[in-house]
């Protein structure tokens, strides 16, 4: 699998941490130069540009989902403050990656390419999740660790006013494997464990391939409840009615929890059912399966397509930010990935029944014009509808009794 894979809090994988010259708030930042800068003509920026500016070097990835619109939020930031402000996106990618990207999704603020691990910015600022953002005051030092989303409008207008402004730090530690806050053995048949938010762990949620434990432990690290009853209903945040309280669903980390459920391992092939029935004793949600008229996408054979011929290769399948490969999968596993794109419900309406060989790669910026040309290289359309669909509504309500 493509090794930066996209995580569901709206942070994902980074680069490994490096410590050695980490710099904290208050700390004077020293000059630096990023020359693979791909969206202007000189190739090259320097942290001298931002003399008298506030400067917000933003870090981030093209494979990375939530890093998108973080960072169109800074440009538009950027451009509403030429004068006071200078922002420069780092993406650990490489230089043509990068120029890839900004054909597709063109920004006004520099992005520059560092996939060298060892650069000092890297030293600067080590970090293992992004989108992570680092904000220099106009006298060259540390204002604030974040995330995007916490430089506002109105937190930029605080700062730039010499004002103390409310931007939550973002800590992130080194922990190889987060399993290690949730020890099991291969003798544990059952548990179930809540926590609250590790901090400094990217969001993540993991099936066990330890032996033993393989296909009857699942692991959920800094995620919103949301995303837990996402997991255990099988559905997408497209097919979600949320009607729970702000405080429950918000990225805060204050509303982020971790759960650990290891079933039976006669009972394995249950293990999302065993979850459905363990969240309402966990948390204060009424879930319900509702049917509604939706706007969707509906996917389709093309009346000139090719037969598609069934595959006889063991299920297996690879989805990240680079696109979807699999080998002896069903379609709706093609279904999923184009709806995670999407921005209506995707329907399968394309009668395949059996299972196939796919491959379709697609980046995050990837437009609809771009998707459509996809899949009619495979015999696919995808067209606007109305459809009756099952959507997953979530009410508050009382803890379910044990």
């Amino acid at each position: 699998m493509y090794p930066r894979v996209c995580l569901l809090a709206g942070l994902c994988a980074g680069p490994a941490l490096v410590f050695g010259q980490a710099l904290r708030e208050g700390d004077l930042v020293p000059p630096f130069t990023l020359s693979q800068v791909v969206n202007r003509s000189g190739g090259g920026f320097s942290s001298t540009e931002a003399k008298g500016k506030v400067l917000v070097i933003e870090f981030w990835g093209t494979w990375c989902g939530p890093c998108i619109p973080a960072l169109l939020h800074l440009d538009s930031l950027q451009q509403a403050f030429p004068q006071q402000l200078q922002v420069v996106g780092v993406a650990n990618d490489s230089e043509q990656r990068l120029r890839t990207f900004v054909a597709r999704r063109p920004v006004q603020l520099p992005l520059a390419a560092l996939p060298d691990q060892n650069a000092p910015l890297y030293r600067y600022f080590p970090h293992n999740s992004v989108p992570h953002t680092v904000i220099i005051g106009k006298d060259q030092r540390v204002l604030a660790i974040t995330r995007p989303d916490q430089l506002t409008t109105a937190s930029l207008r605080a700062i730039l006013a010499g004002k103390k402004a409310k931007l939550q730090a973002k800590h992130d530690v080194v922990v190889k494997d987060p399993l290690v806050f949730f020890p099991a053995d291969t003798a544990t048949r059952f548990a179930v464990s809540v926590r609250p938010y590790l901090q400094g762990q990217h969001s993540q949620l993991r099936r066990d391939q330890t032996p033993g434990l393989r296909g009857r432990r699942l692991t959920a690290i800094n995620v919103p409840v949301e995303t837990l009853f996402r997991e255990a209903y099988g559905v997408s945040h497209l097919r979600v009615k949320n009607e729970l309280p702000a405080l429950q669903v918000s990225q805060e980390p204050a509303n982020l929890v971790c759960l650990d459920l290891i079933v039976p391992t006669t009972d394995k092939a249950h293990l999302l059912r065993h979850l459905r029935q363990e969240l309402p004793r966990q948390f204060p949600v009424q879930p319900q399966l509702v049917r509604e008229s939706r706007p969707v996408y509906v996917l389709r054979q093309r009346k000139s397509r090719q037969p598609w011929p069934e595959s006889k290769k063991p299920e297996s399948g690879m989805w990240s930010g680079k696109g979807l490969e699999v080998e002896g999968g069903r379609v709706e596993m093609l279904r999923e990935f184009l709806e995670n794109m999407s921005s209506k419900p995707v329907v399968d309406e394309t009668g395949l029944l059996g299972r196939y060989d796919m491959k379709l790669e697609l980046q995050p910026e990837a437009g609809r014009a771009e998707i459509l040309k996809s899949l009619q290289a495979m015999g696919l359309e995808m067209e606007e509808a109305t459809r009756k669909i099952e959507i997953l509504q979530l009410s508050p309500g009382r803890l379910a009794v044990q």
